[in-house]
């Protein structure tokens, strides 16, 4: 995944951008397909803001988080991006028939057991 950083009324880190891409290639491969990111780390007062966002050929993913620590803002955007590549990628794989598939088996048989 190729990314672009802005920084806006902070100094440009290495170990900020470092930390970042390790964050990003860890949950990047919930993506079906390559992508281009945008990161853009803001200080506004005394919270740290980091937004991110995610074009690839399927959808658009974004996120934003807020915090008192520049690092954790990171993580809590690296979630949130987590939660909607694993969603997506969800719908993308049993688009089909959901009944066909190992998981959509194991839930309709914990269902039949649960009916019993």
């Amino acid at each position: 995944m190729k990314l672009n950083y802005t920084f806006k009324h902070l100094d440009h880190s290495d170990a900020l951008v470092n930390y970042t891409e390790e964050r990003m290639e860890e949950i990047g491969r919930f993506l079906l397909r390559e992508g281009y990111g945008n990161i853009y780390f803001s200080k506004t007062k005394n919270e740290f803001c980091v937004e991110v966002s995610i074009n690839t050929r399927e959808k658009y993913f974004k996120a934003s988080a807020y915090g008192a620590d520049v690092y954790g803002a990171v993580d809590a955007a690296a979630e949130k991006l987590e939660k909607q590549f694993l969603k997506t990628s969800k719908q993308y794989k049993n688009h089909k028939k959901p009944e066909l598939s190992k998981e959509g088996r194991l839930d309709q048989a914990i269902r039949f057991k649960k009916a019993a």
